[in-house]
């Protein structure tokens, strides 16, 4: 399907609609944003959403091509989870963790097993850290994680 016809499809399909629990503050400043470049929230909101949509299914596709490929090992839906060093060490394949509330990596783990044994993380809320591991090394393997918490 052509951009144009997806265009076209989606004008003719546009209605009001109401968001429940958008924050008053992200409306406000998108609100702001549209009337600083002269387009309409909903036009905003629409290509923020497609964006969005676009870039989960770009990670799924990826993360799917490497466990079709069989470089990686799949771990989600579990609702809290600690990993310790002994985990890691276990697997022939680097992890992606998906898709879970907490994740915690143990005290053991290190930077070099975090490199070698953590292909992503994908959809978590929080991921505990030891002090020893870097924030930033994490968040390089981090795609829609709200929170890295150092311990």
């Amino acid at each position: 399907m052509s951009s144009s016809s997806s265009n076209s499809e989606e004008s003719s399909e546009r209605k009001t609609v109401t968001i429940r629990g958008l924050s008053t503050d992200i409306y406000g400043r998108v609100s702001r944003l549209a009337k600083e470049t002269g387009t309409t929230v909903g036009e905003i909101v629409n290509e923020a959403l497609r964006r969005y949509i676009a870039t989960l299914e770009n990670i799924s596709k990826a993360i799917d091509n490497m466990i079709r490929a069989g470089d990686v090992v799949m771990i989600s839906g579990v609702s809290s989870l600690t990993v310790t060093r002994a985990d890691l060490e276990s697997l022939d394949k680097p992890v992606v963790f998906r898709d879970m509330d907490e994740l915690a990596f143990a005290d053991d783990v290190n930077n070099d097993l975090i490199k070698n044994k953590v292909a992503r993380i994908v959809n978590v809320n929080t991921v505990y850290v030891p002090k020893s591991v870097s924030t930033l090394l994490i968040a390089s393997k981090s795609e829609f994680v709200k929170k890295i918490v150092p311990r």
